[in-house]
């Protein structure tokens, strides 16, 4: 049976932390209509340039606890997330019993109310919070900035391999996967269905999907080094989706996503508080050198949703990539000043974001 998708986000900041050479301005997260202070990039290892005498160490994350996730999708989920994450230096995420419990308790209230929302509404089913910090703060997470992904499959209310779909969905959507890269430490987790709650939504049987990430006010967020250039995807990236039909915000307004897709976001990004500038962008196809239209890099100067930050942007290809398919990326620019090329591979499967 087909399943519907679609995907929201939401970030909050709480205090200020980490930040990058020149003060560390704020990074808008993946999908916020709220500014997080302190969020850092995302990174392509590949040719990384020699480092400056005074750059900034990374304050990246490269070892976590076991999560206790069992054999459960919400493993298989966790395990995806920090294994892209740490591929491409991003650094791992730890479970956080406090966020899996506000992850699990929003998934549910969503499936109750038939609702596909980051606000709560008092009274209602399931009500623990109206907004993201609420429901952080009641399950005893002391957050200094704190963001939720969402996606959501429609026609059935099975989990039953909800939870790599779930990542690699937000993963691809241009949006969407700066807040799952973002540098937040810690995450909560929450795959729920309809079944599991007994019951049938007003729209029908579906799932949720629900990712809280979040650091604490004493930890605040991790950074790569302030010479690094991080992208996502990234050398070595395998099983992208090769096409996306539905995020909101539309990364271009007025397009139908349905009828005219685009092909997966390519996050480039460096220290939060610095200057990324994308001078030049290539793709082409690995086997045939076949050429790919990319749109223009989205930056904080072209982002009709005022999401990214000075240090991020992202590259979209204007139509659907092939499935299996490999491709060879090659892009240059600056990163406060200081020139930068990387080249690196990466190839997707045979899931799409529909």
């Amino acid at each position: 049976m087909g399943r519907a998708f679609t995907a929201c986000s939401c970030v909050v900041v709480v205090a200020c932390g980490g930040g990058g050479s020149g003060g560390g301005g704020a990074a808008p997260l993946l999908g916020a209509t709220m500014p997080i202070a302190g969020a850092p990039a995302v990174a392509d290892t590949s040719v990384a340039p020699a480092p400056a005498v005074d750059a900034l160490p990374s304050t990246r994350v490269t070892a976590v606890p076991k999560a206790n996730y069992g054999a459960s999708e919400g493993m298989q989920a966790f395990e995806l997330i920090n294994a892209e994450r740490e591929r491409c230096g991003f650094g791992l995420v730890a479970q956080s019993a406090q966020l899996d419990s506000a992850a699990q308790a929003h998934a549910d209230w969503q499936i109750l109310n038939s609702d596909l929302s980051h606000a709560e509404v008092p009274g209602t089913p399931g009500f623990t919070g109206v907004d993201l910090l609420d429901r952080a703060s009641a399950a005893g997470y002391v957050a200094g900035g704190v963001g939720e992904e969402i996606s959501s499959l429609y026609y059935s209310g099975s989990v039953a391999g909800t939870g790599v779909f779930g990542v690699r969905a937000l993963l691809a959507l241009p949006y969407h996967q700066l807040g799952m890269l973002a540098g937040y430490r810690d995450i909560g987790i929450a795959l729920r269905g309809s079944d599991q709650l007994g019951t049938t939504p007003s729209k029908g049987p579906r799932t949720v999907q629900q990712f809280n990430l979040g650091y604490t006010s004493s930890s605040g967020p991790q950074e790569p080094a302030s010479d690094e250039v991080l992208t996502y995807p990234c050398e070595g990236t395998r099983g992208v989706f090769y096409e996306i039909t539905n995020e909101t915000p539309n990364p271009v307004p007025g397009r139908d996503l349905r009828t005219r897709p685009l092909g997966p976001g390519m996050v480039v990004a460096v220290r939060s508080g610095q200057v990324l500038v994308i001078s030049s962008a290539r793709m082409t196809t690995l086997s045939n050198r076949a050429p790919v239209s990319l749109r223009a890099p989205l930056t904080k100067d072209t982002d009709p949703h005022a999401v990214l930050a000075s240090h991020q942007a992202v590259l979209i290809p204007d139509a659907s990539l092939l499935a299996n398919t490999t491709y060879e990326v090659s892009i240059a620019g600056t990163n406060d000043g200081a020139a930068f090329k990387r080249s690196f591979t990466f190839a997707t499967g045979s899931g799409a974001a529909r």
